[in-house]
This record gives C-alpha cells, sequence and structure tokens, in this order.
C-alpha cells in the first residue's frame, strides 16, 4: 500500500468517523446546540474536536504534510469517543441500538485512521525503525 492509499484510507475513515458522531449528537439540534454550548468544556468535546476531526480527515485525504500525525491525533479521540459511546450505551438502562452500532463503528474507523498513521509512520523511518526481538 503506497503512502498515499494510507493517508486517503485513513483520512476517509476520519471524516465518515466524525460525520456519523455530528450526525449522531445532532439527531435533535435545539438539544444538542444546549448541551455543548452548555460550557467551554462541551463546546470543545461536543462542537470543535469532532469539527477539526473532519477538517483533519479532508487533510490527510487530499495528502497533506504531516497528514500521519493528524491521523494518529484526532483518530485517538474518535477511538474515544466511540468506545465511549459505546461503552454508556451498553451500561444505561435500556439500551439503544443506534448509539451502540455509530459507537462500534467508530471504533472501528478510529482502528482503521490509527493503523493508517502507524504504518505510514513505519514506512517514513524505513530501516532506522527499532527491531523489537530481532538479534
Amino acid at each position: 500500500m503506497t503512502r498515499l492509499d494510507r493517508t486517503r484510507v485513513g483520512g476517509g475513515a476520519l471524516v465518515v468517523g466524525y460525520v456519523l458522531v455530528l450526525a449522531l449528537l445532532f439527531r435533535d439540534p435545539g438539544g444538542a446546540l444546549a448541551a455543548a454550548t452548555a460550557g467551554p468544556e462541551a463546546a470543545a468535546y461536543f462542537l470543535v474536536l469532532p469539527t477539526l476531526g473532519v477538517i483533519a480527515g479532508l487533510y490527510a485525504f487530499l495528502d497533506g504534510p504531516l497528514a500521519s500525525a493528524a491521523l494518529f491525533a484526532f483518530g485517538s479521540y474518535l477511538g474515544v469517543f466511540g468506545l465511549g459511546l459505546a461503552f454508556g450505551t451498553l451500561l444505561s438502562p435500556a439500551p439503544v441500538s443506534l448509539p451502540l452500532g455509530v459507537g462500534l463503528l467508530g471504533l472501528a474507523l478510529a482502528v482503521a485512521a490509527l493503523a493508517a498513521s502507524v504504518l505510514e509512520l513505519a514506512s517514513v523511518l524505513g530501516p532506522a525503525a527499532p527491531r523489537i526481538g530481532v538479534d
């Protein structure tokens, strides 16, 4: 897989994952906007970071410089968000299938973005990469 393929796959995974997250958060736009703007932390977690995640995915998809760093950073946040959404839904009194599905899909897309960033880093390091367990 070439560098362009890895960044396109990872960038596409980020875009799809964050669009799903935003679509789930804003199913009820009035309530979601009120909750997301309740404080600066809520605005950062539910408005700013997902929007930046979509932008980072587009940046990686277009093969921008240092795209693997954006893939890693925002893929990590997508994974944490997806994991939290999935476990939060499973632990609720009446689990709802839509948030659970979006959480698991977000987690899978985050793994794709993280794998693309790690593969890109390994290809950049090449022979200078540390060898574990090789004598």
